[in-house]
């Protein structure tokens, strides 16, 4: 997508009965231009029908997306380099042409994790629900520790059966901690075989009552919103902690649950 034809996008998604003539006036572009890039939006299936300025669903739900970026990146770039709004919205959109959509997500999440550090000032402790409420849908990306449950100085070794970092997933006004469990191979010299563990199943502790964790797509998910988070204002970190059980499988054979301590940071 062109820096062109994502002006366009937007345009359209933001003034409705628009003429291929009132399109090309708005942007300054020619009406041959836009008829190609109305074109492209009709083969890409953005448009209700060939040479309409209407979006359908999958032209609004793009549309939506790219301007959450650009609106939260010319914000960035506006505070950062002083640039007036326009200029700052064609710098974003061109951040949004060069860098792949993972790495912009990151960013845009990055970038509203630091308003709501901002917003939270001198609030101390809230509950998930408070960001269920005050984030927008994405992935927040946060580190963790998980220690033994009677020594926090030491690492349990469920540590090392999760990737690194995890995410919180808001969707639809909910948020889940999501982890991914990873296979973990350790040799044996002595027998000169490699045995595999994998995590076979977890729970999290809640109010002295154990709860099974939501499992989809080879993805573990902890709903936030009875946890209790809290916030250092001078370091500008979140994090809560709370008890866990696993259970990991060893080659063919299933291990006893233990108990460990998880600690989380948003930083």
């Amino acid at each position: 997508m062109t820096e062109e034809k994502i002006r366009c996008l937007l345009l359209i998604y933001k003034n409705k009965n628009l003429t291929v003539t009132s399109l090309a006036r708005k942007i300054n572009m020619s009406k041959a231009t836009i008829s190609r890039i109305l074109h492209f939006f009709y083969q890409e299936n953005l448009i209700v029908e060939k040479g309409k300025c209407i979006l359908n669903k999958n032209g609004s739900e793009l549309a939506k997306q790219y301007n959450q970026q650009i609106e939260r990146l010319a914000y960035w770039i506006k505070e950062t380099s002083h640039l007036q709004d326009e200029d700052a919205k064609l710098e974003a959109i061109k951040l949004v042409i060069s860098l792949n959509p993972e790495t912009i997500q990151k960013i845009c999440s990055r970038i509203h994790m630091d308003e709501i550090f901002n917003k939270l000032d001198h609030l101390v402790e809230f509950s998930g629900q408070y960001l269920e409420s005050n984030l927008e849908d994405g992935h927040y990306d946060f580190s963790f520790s998980i220690f033994k449950d009677q020594d926090h100085n030491q690492f349990s070794m469920a540590h090392q059966a999760f990737k690194h970092p995890a995410f919180l997933l808001i969707k639809e006004g909910r948020g889940y901690l999501v982890f991914e469990p990873i296979e973990i191979k350790k040799p044996l010299l002595k027998e000169k075989i490699v045995i595999t563990s994998k995590l076979k199943q977890m729970q999290y502790l809640i109010d002295r009552q154990y709860y099974d964790c939501l499992e989809n797509d080879h993805q573990i998910f902890i709903p936030i919103t009875h946890l209790n988070f809290f916030y250092t204002k001078e370091e500008r970190l979140i994090q809560t902690s709370f008890t866990i059980k696993v259970q990991a499988q060893v080659s063919k054979y299933h291990m006893p649950e233990s108990v460990a301590s998880l600690k989380i940071l948003f930083h």
